[in-house]
This record gives structure tokens, C-alpha cells and sequence, in this order.
């Protein structure tokens, strides 16, 4: 049954129940009663520009992004008005609108991002098999095919074996990448992952725990003859614009309060002046102040942020030396190869090739009693029925549920 359809019958049984539109809203934007004509009208116009965003695009993105995509194209909107003249206006309007849209299965979504909750972590097993597996192999199958195998896994063991030097300590610097925004961590964290640099994602200003950490992790780097170098990413804001100094001024304090002794910088990456004019951002007017956000900057130019981020890291990584080492590790590796070849590979073969099992008469299917029958899956709970939300109930009986839900909590008296 399609949206339309399914309305129309709620619709016509409420009436004959005596209920109102009203009576059936448990949401603001309640997905049983959205699909007017100016809806499906809405959800059309941005389905349609989701579509051609994302046909130059490979990543997900969020829909602060879109909101932004849009107001770069100046496109307008169904009632004829241009999407970002009223940018505060607009953004809640596509909220809603793609929403609805979704509601309405408008458009294909599947790559719009949810960078404000977690992803689920399900430690169910989907599986709902007792019975019991019988294999067709048999003993001797499995042995034979081990000890064929056995040589090679010997010999790899044994390639592991030959020396080499280490290739990890030639970083003479410890790199930080500080964001004040965690939706731009699918872009960050690999990067930073990759170059073996530290990642600190914020939710807006920093705390002093996080600053004191911070100063840990300077400690160690010092220690291990490091400098530090550091650079913080947040919106075109003053409160972005602040962030810096903020992180800057506490790590400062801590360092000379504890008499720590290490070479570190601190500087803003992005957002500035000069890439907001490079890649013309759209600013948007926020408590009275023109700002311009990161969204911004990954929805009109895709990967632009991970860019400006390998720029300022890359200098800092001395990749030659380990080459170097890498390149004398893996001509050792190969003349031990070459001697394992000569002198292991032959003697493995001839020591396995004598393995007997002519003697061994075993049938794994003897174990198995004929008198056992796995229990059924049949465990059940003695549940009460004051579940908020039962798939069992009918439309309307879980109707009631949520009203009587919503009307439960009492609001205090003062």
C-alpha cells in the first residue's frame, strides 16, 4: 500500500470513529498525515538537487552540507524565492522538507550521513539454526590437506624471522589536528590516521581536560626529542575565531605552571579570510553576525578539507629515511628467502611426506548420539502489556497508547 493509499484509510476510520486530524498527530510532522500536494511538491525540488549533488560526489555528507550546496547555487525554491536569502528560514525549511521527503520515499537518501549519534553497535546473532552440522570431510581429508599447506606456513614463519631495522623512529615531530566540529571526523581521523598524526575532535570550546591531556601527550613527545606542531579547525565565527587563543592560552599555562620544557606550536588552519574568497563560501547570518561554517566548505568543494589538512602535515613527515631503511629491511628479507629455499623448503617435504595415518581409523560421525534431540527454539518471557510501542496491537488501539503515553507525565506545580 503506497503513502496516499494507507492516509486515505486512516483518515476514513478515524472519521467514522469520531476523530480528528488532530486526534492522530502524535508528532509535529507526523509521517501517517504528511503527502499534501505542496509536500510532495517540496520533497520533488529536493530530491532532485540531493540527486545532483551527490552525482559529483563519492562520500556521504550531512544534511548541513546540502543546505549549503544549495545556497552556493542560488536556486529557487517552489514558491519562487531564492534559497538562502533567509538562511535561518531556509535551513529549517529543508530540514523538514527532506524529512518529509523521506517519509514519502521522495529521492533515494541512502548517503545522507547522521554525524550527531553513533553508529549502533549490535552484538545480536542473526541465526536461528539448532540443528546439527555434519561435515563430509573426513580426518584423514583434513590432515592431508594441513600438511600439504604446512610447508608454506613454515616457510613464511621462518621469512618472518629475518632482522630488520626499525622504521618508526624518524618523526622528529608530533602533529595534532584540533576540530571544534566531530562531523567532520570521516575526514580528519583517516588522514590523521595515515600520517600517524593525533586527532582531537570537540563539540564547540575545549575543555581544560582536554588541554591537560593535551599537555600529557607534549610531555611524551619531548621526551622522545619531538616538537610539537598543532593546528586547530573550526567555523568562521568569533567563538571559532576564539577557540585558538582559548586552547593556546590554557596549554600555555599549564606548560609554564609545571615547568614543562617543549617546542610547540599552535596555529588555525581553517576556516580563514583567504579560503572563505578562494572557494566563494556563502556566510549565513547567526546571532547577528555573518559566519561561514567547515559544512560549508565540504559540501561546495568535496575533499577540499582533507587537502588543506595532507598540505600542512606532509612537510612534517620524513618519509625518505624510512624508504631508505625499508628498502635494506626487504634486501635482507630476500637473501633469507633465498637461503630458506635452498636448505628449509626441501627438508620440510621430505619430512612430511613420511607422515603415515594408514593406522588411524577414526569416524568423527561415531560421536554423535541418536538418542539427542536439540531442544527448540521456543523461549518466552512473561511480558505485562504496558509496552510504550507493540507491533501487535492494531493501528488504532497503538494510537491510544501513545496518547495515553504522551498524557502521563504530569507537569510540577510550583
Amino acid at each position: 500500500m503506497n503513502h496516499q493509499d494507507r492516509k486515505h484509510q486512516i483518515l476514513t476510520e478515524a472519521e467514522e470513529r469520531g476523530l480528528t486530524t488532530k486526534d492522530l498527530r502524535i508528532l509535529t510532522t507526523d509521517p501517517y498525515l504528511v503527502g499534501t500536494e505542496g509536500e510532495y511538491r517540496d520533497a520533488k525540488w529536493a530530491a532532485k538537487l540531493w540527486d545532483e549533488m551527490m552525482a559529483g560526489r563519492r562520500k556521504e555528507i550531512h544534511i548541513r552540507g546540502f543546505h549549503y550546496w544549495i545556497q552556493s547555487r542560488r536556486v529557487a525554491k517552489p514558491n519562487g524565492r531564492i534559497y538562502g536569502d533567509d538562511p535561518i528560514k531556509d535551513w529549517r525549511w529543508l530540514q523538514k522538507v527532506t524529512q518529509i521527503a523521506r517519509y514519502l520515499r521522495v529521492g533515494t537518501w541512502d548517503r545522507l550521513v547522521d554525524m550527531k549519534h553513533p553508529n549502533v553497535q549490535d552484538y545480536d546473532i542473526y541465526d536461528s539454526n539448532t540443528g546439527l552440522y555434519i561435515t563430509n570431510q573426513t580426518i584423514e581429508d583434513v590432515i592431508r590437506r594441513d600438511l600439504h599447506n604446512m610447508v608454506e606456513t613454515l616457510m613464511n614463519r621462518a621469512q618472518q624471522l629475518a632482522p630488520k631495522y626499525q622504521t618508526d623512529g624518524y618523526q622528529t615531530y608530533h602533529l595534532e589536528i584540533w576540530c571544534e566540529k566531530n562531523s567532520m571526523g570521516f575526514i580528519i581521523e583517516p588522514i590523521c590516521r595515515r600520517l600517524g598524526a593525533a586527532y582531537q575532535p570537540l563539540v564547540g570550546q575545549s575543555s581544560v581536560k582536554k588541554v591537560d591531556m593535551l599537555a600529557r601527550r607534549v610531555i611524551r613527545a619531548a621526551e622522545a626529542g619531538k616538537k610539537i606542531r598543532i593546528w586547530y579547525i573550526a567555523d568562521w565565527d568569533r567563538y571559532g575565531w576564539s577557540m585558538v587563543t582559548a586552547v593556546a592560552r590554557k596549554l600555555e599555562f599549564i606548560m609554564v605552571d609545571e615547568g614543562i620544557e617543549a617546542d610547540v606550536r599552535l596555529t588555525r588552519l581553517a576556516l580563514n579570510d583567504n579560503q572563505i574568497e578562494k572557494y566563494d563560501l556563502p556566510k549565513a547570518p547567526k546571532l547577528g553576525e555573518a559566519v561561514v561554517e567547515l559544512d560549508a566548505l565540504e559540501a561546495i568543494r568535496p575533499g577540499e578539507l582533507g587537502e588543506i589538512i595532507k598540505n600542512a602535515l606532509n612537510p612534517y613527515m620524513d618519509n625518505q629515511s624510512p624508504r631508505i631503511v625499508q628498502g635494506e629491511n626487504a634486501k635482507m628479507k630476500a637473501k633469507l628467502t633465498k637461503m630458506l629455499e635452498q636448505e628449509l623448503r626441501p627438508a620440510l617435504k621430505k619430512a612430511l611426506e613420511n607422515v603415515s595415518l594408514d593406522d588411524v581409523d577414526i569416524d568423527v560421525h561415531d560421536v554423535i548420539d541418536p538418542e539427542f534431540t536439540p531442544p527448540e527454539r521456543d523461549h518466552e518471557v512473561d511480558e505485562d502489556n504496558d509496552w510504550t510501542y507493540d507491533s501487535n496491537r492494531d493501528w488504532f488501539t497503538q494510537l491510544e497508547e501513545f496518547r495515553k503515553y504522551k498524557e502521563s507525565r504530569e507537569e510540577e506545580v510550583a
